[in-house]
């Protein structure tokens, strides 16, 4: 092998120090490349891996805030109690509001997941507005939801609890149901 010098200094060949700074150059880029390319194929596996769980959320959310609904559809019964406690409270039984109570309380419980989901942006924007919407109205509507709020609160932690106060102490006075 035949060695180029210029001045004294090996170019090519063994001792060559340029060979080796060269050598040394390609081993890192190599490896430079391999770790973007591990790199971004994480990324790509973490977006998948983040899609999938705002999915599960989703579905989460809406099967939670959908069950007291498909309770008061399948049971006649809890669907005239959930009614009546709903327009006017105080004409329940002590046992009949218990359990149109404990259907408020299921309702609040899905409110305070998309809340806190919403929260941690887990769920869609979308999916939060209109739940919360929905509940912000039924506020509005339901003079069940004043009674049950006044005594299942402290069931609730901050900072939901305060949300949702702040909604009950936007809401008007209640009208008295006529009867």
């Amino acid at each position: 092998m035949k060695i180029v010098t210029i001045d004294g200094m090996a170019l090519i060949g063994p001792g060559s120090e340029w060979l080796w700074t060269a050598l040394q150059f390609a081993a890192l880029a190599l490896t430079f490349i391999a770790i973007y390319r591990q790199l971004r194929a994480q990324r790509l596996e973490l977006l998948d891996n983040s899609k999938a769980l705002r999915s599960q959320a989703h579905y989460n959310a809406l099967s939670l805030v959908q069950r007291p609904w498909e309770l008061m559809i399948e049971n006649d019964g809890l669907a005239k109690v959930v009614t009546a406690g709903s327009t006017n409270p105080e004409s329940l039984s002590a046992a009949d509001w218990l359990r149109c109570s404990s259907y408020f309380f299921m309702q609040f419980n899905g409110w305070e997941y998309f809340y806190y989901q919403h929260g941690d942006d887990s769920i869609p924007k979308q999916l939060w507005t209109g739940a919360d919407s929905t509940f912000k109205h039924l506020i509005e509507t339901t003079p069940g939801y004043v009674r049950f709020w006044s005594e299942s609160q402290a069931s609730f932690d901050e900072p939901f609890r305060s949300y949702v106060g702040r909604e009950f102490a936007q809401k008007p006075a209640p009208v008295p149901a006529p009867g």
